[in-house]
C-alpha cells in the first residue's frame, strides 16, 4: 500500500517527499503479521505495547495471540489526555523494562502520547489502530496538552502501521463517525491552504493537496458501505485516514489536514465551556465545525475584498485576545500570547489579495455545501450540530469569535476576526 508515493522527487512544489513510514498492512487479520514484521524490521528489539483500558479490551485478544511475550502498558485513567501524566507513565514503563521499541495500540490519544515519547527517547514505534477515528496515525506531529494548553509539537512518525480491519470495524460506531468528521474537514483546510498561498505566498504543495482531497472523496463515495460495516469499505476508510497522515508527513506540517474547523475542537478541548459535552470525540467536534465552516466560507471569502477596497486596517490586538481567555488558568493565557505574537494575518499581502481575488472566490465556491456535508455525517450516524454536544447558541457564537486564536494559522476565520469583517453576534445564524 502506498508504494508509489513512498518517495516523490521533482514535485511541483519544489520539494522532494520521502515518507518515514514505509510499511503499511491494512487488512483483515493484519495482527497475525506483526511477529514477522517485527522479526524483519527489529529482530533484536525489546518491544512495549501501550494501550488504554478500552483498546486493551478491544485488541488484546488478537494482539496477545500474535505477540504473547510482549508486555502491555495500560493507561488506565478514566479520562486520558496526551499530557504530562501519560508521557511520564509510558517513559517510566520503558525505563523499568529496558524496552527499545514502542507499539501504540489505539487511536488518537494513545498514538499522540507514544509518538511524542518515541521522539523524545529517540525510539522507533509501530501504530496498531483499533478504530478509524482520527487521521493522524502516521503524522510526524503530536497534539499535546502541556501546562493546560493544547499545542502541536514535533514528534516521531511510525516506522509501520498495522491495521487489523476486524478490530477497526468492531469499534463503537461513534468512533467511525469521528474519523469521517475528521476527514470531511480537509475540504476546509485545503481551501484555506490554497488561499493562504495565493494571498501571503506561503508554501503550498498541489500534489499533497490533491492527494488529501482524493482521500476524502474516496470516503464520501463509500459512506453507505462503511455505515453497513462492510470490512472492505473499512479498508477504504483506513486508507483515506492514512493518506491524510501521509500528506502531513510529506510536507512536515499539519496544514493539509487542519484549519479553523480544528481550532473549534481544540478550543473546546482546552477551555471548559460550561455544559458542553467534554466526552465528545475530537472528530465529532471537527465534523460539527466543518459543517458550520462550509456554511460561512463563501460569505467570509466575499468579505475579503473590503480589505483592499476600503483599506481596512488589521485590528488584531493581543490584549483583546488575552482578554478572551482571562478567566482561564495563567498557563493558557501565556500560551495564547506566545502563540499569537505576532499575528499570522500580518503576512497578508493586499496586492496579492486584489490580484487573486477571483481565484479566492472560485476556491471558496468549490467547498461542498453544508447540506452535503450534513448528509454524509448523518449517513454514518455522526454529530451534525453543536446542539449535539450540548452547546447553546450563545456559546457557539462566543466560541466562533475566539477559537481561531488557539492556533496562529492563516485561515478565513482568522482574517474576518482580525479585520473585523463579520459581526458574529448579529450575522451568525443559529
Amino acid at each position: 500500500m502506498f508504494e508509489e508515493i513512498l518517495d516523490v522527487s521533482g514535485c511541483a512544489c519544489g520539494k522532494n517527499h520521502t515518507l518515514q513510514t514505509r510499511e503499511y498492512i491494512v487488512e483483515k487479520d493484519a495482527m497475525k503479521k506483526l511477529p514477522a514484521l517485527l522479526a524483519r524490521l527489529f529482530p533484536s528489539a525489546k518491544p512495549l505495547a501501550v494501550f488504554d483500558r478500552n483498546t486493551h479490551r478491544a485488541a488484546y485478544p488478537k494482539f496477545g495471540a500474535a505477540l504473547p511475550e510482549v508486555p502491555a502498558c495500560i493507561l488506565a485513567d478514566d479520562e486520558i489526555h496526551a499530557d504530562e501524566r501519560q508521557i511520564d507513565l509510558v517513559t517510566q514503563a520503558l525505563r523499568d523494562g529496558g524496552h527499545d521499541l514502542l507499539l501504540a495500540v489505539g487511536s488518537g490519544v494513545i498514538c499522540d502520547v507514544v509518538r511524542y515519547v518515541a521522539f523524545k527517547q529517540e525510539l522507533p514505534f509501530i501504530v496498531v489502530p483499533t478504530a478509524a477515528s482520527v487521521d493522524g496515525f502516521v503524522s510526524n506531529s503530536a497534539a499535546m496538552t502541556l501546562n493546560g494548553a493544547k499545542i502541536t509539537l514535533p514528534a516521531k512518525a511510525p516506522n509501520a502501521v498495522v491495521a487489523d480491519l476486524e478490530v477497526v470495524a468492531a469499534a463503537p460506531k461513534k468512533m467511525t463517525a469521528s474519523g469521517v468528521g475528521d476527514m470531511l474537514s480537509k475540504y476546509i483546510s485545503i481551501a484555506d491552504w490554497k488561499i493562504g498561498h495565493l494571498i501571503t505566498g506561503e508554501y503550498f504543495c498541489p500534489f499533497v493537496a490533491d492527494l488529501t482531497i482524493e482521500a476524502v472523496d474516496m470516503i464520501v463515495q463509500n459512506i453507505e458501505k462503511i455505515n453497513s460495516g462492510d470490512i472492505d469499505s473499512f479498508g477504504i476508510l483506513m486508507k483515506g485516514l492514512l493518506l491524510s497522515g501521509v500528506a502531513m508527513q510529506m510536507v512536515g506540517i499539519t496544514r493539509p489536514a487542519s484549519s479553523f474547523e480544528h481550532h473549534f475542537s481544540h478550543y473546546l478541548e482546552i477551555v471548559p465551556v460550561e455544559g458542553v459535552n467534554r466526552a465528545a470525540l475530537h472528530g465529532e467536534k471537527v465534523g460539527i465545525a466543518t459543517i458550520q465552516a462550509a456554511k460561512y466560507y463563501p460569505i467570509f471569502a466575499r468579505r475579503l475584498s473590503r480589505i483592499y477596497k476600503e483599506n481596512i486596517p488589521n485590528q488584531f490586538d493581543i490584549e483583546r485576545v488575552k482578554g478572551y481567555y482571562a478567566q482561564y488558568p495563567a498557563g493558557i493565557v501565556a500560551a495564547i500570547e506566545k502563540e499569537n505574537t505576532p499575528t499570522i494575518t500580518a503576512k497578508l499581502d493586499r496586492r496579492l489579495l486584489e490580484q487573486n481575488y477571483d481565484e479566492v472566490l472560485r476556491i471558496a465556491g468549490e467547498v461542498p455545501s453544508a447540506e452535503a456535508l450534513t448528509e454524509t455525517l448523518r449517513a454514518i450516524g455522526g454529530y451534525t450540530s453543536y446542539h449535539d454536544i450540548n452547546m447553546t447558541d450563545e456559546q457557539f457564537k462566543e466560541t466562533m469569535k475566539v477559537c481561531c486564536y488557539i492556533r496562529n494559522r492563516f485561515t478565513l476565520l482568522r482574517l474576518v476576526c482580525d479585520f473585523a469583517l463579520f459581526d458574529f453576534d448579529a450575522e451568525l445564524k443559529v
